[in-house]
């Protein structure tokens, strides 16, 4: 019954569908499934498998959005259940917002549940985030990740100010630094102080992974 439900999930992120993805989160929780494997093994493999279908231009970012959604409706559902100890099952623990002086969401808000769907712990902290606000987070949260997202090319300069701020609150060395979004330029990133770069966010799993050693 269990792998039943848990391929139904998927198949309703797949199917765009996220009252069904909600409804039938609820119903794998009440039926003793727990939390890690409703988003593993129901909507982490509905997320996957429409990243295969986008890489194969089967599905676009419309589509794809509309997938998030269904995602996050499940998601929303049975995260509030997770007990710390599911957590750690996590590959990594990442922080995520969008750079300073950047209001744009909607990559960010793809990236989510890609770097989810891969494993990742991810902690969202919004869009236009204040320097002192990643400080923060990773004080709180001992992230091995930092994500800073950006949408224009002016705001992912601001890369440097950020990694500045971590290195001057003696968190730089504690976590890999990864830009996203259409502008980034990995060199460019590197050279303001980051780890890497990636304007996909499938890609940048793959990154992700290599950068805390679990590639």
């Amino acid at each position: 019954m269990a792998e039943d439900i848990l391929r139904q999930i998927a198949q309703a992120v797949i199917d765009l569908n996220a009252a069904e993805a909600e409804r039938l989160s609820r119903a794998a929780l009440d039926a003793g499934i727990s939390p890690y494997r409703i988003i593993a093994d129901g909507l982490s493999q509905g997320m996957k498998r429409i990243g295969e279908c986008f890489k194969c231009a089967e599905v676009f970012i419309p589509e794809v959005l509309v997938a998030c959604d269904a995602y996050y409706a499940g998601l929303n559902a049975v995260k509030p259940h997770m007990a710390s100890a599911e957590r750690s099952q996590y590959l990594a623990k990442m922080v995520i917002g969008t750079i300073y002086g950047d209001i744009h969401t909607v990559g960010k808000d793809v990236a989510i549940p890609v770097f989810e769907a891969a494993g990742f712990d991810v902690i969202d902290l919004g869009s236009a985030v204040p320097d002192e606000k990643f400080v923060e987070a990773v004080r709180q949260h001992k992230p091995q990740l930092v994500g800073l997202g950006t949408y224009m090319t002016s705001t992912f300069m601001h890369t440097r100010e950020t990694v500045k701020a971590l290195q001057e609150a003696g968190l730089r060395d504690s976590v890999k630094i990864i830009c996203g979004g259409p502008s980034v330029d990995p060199e460019t990133a590197r050279k303001m102080g980051a780890d890497d770069a990636s304007d996909n966010a499938w890609d940048a799993v793959e990154k992700m992974k290599r950068l805390v050693g679990v590639a």
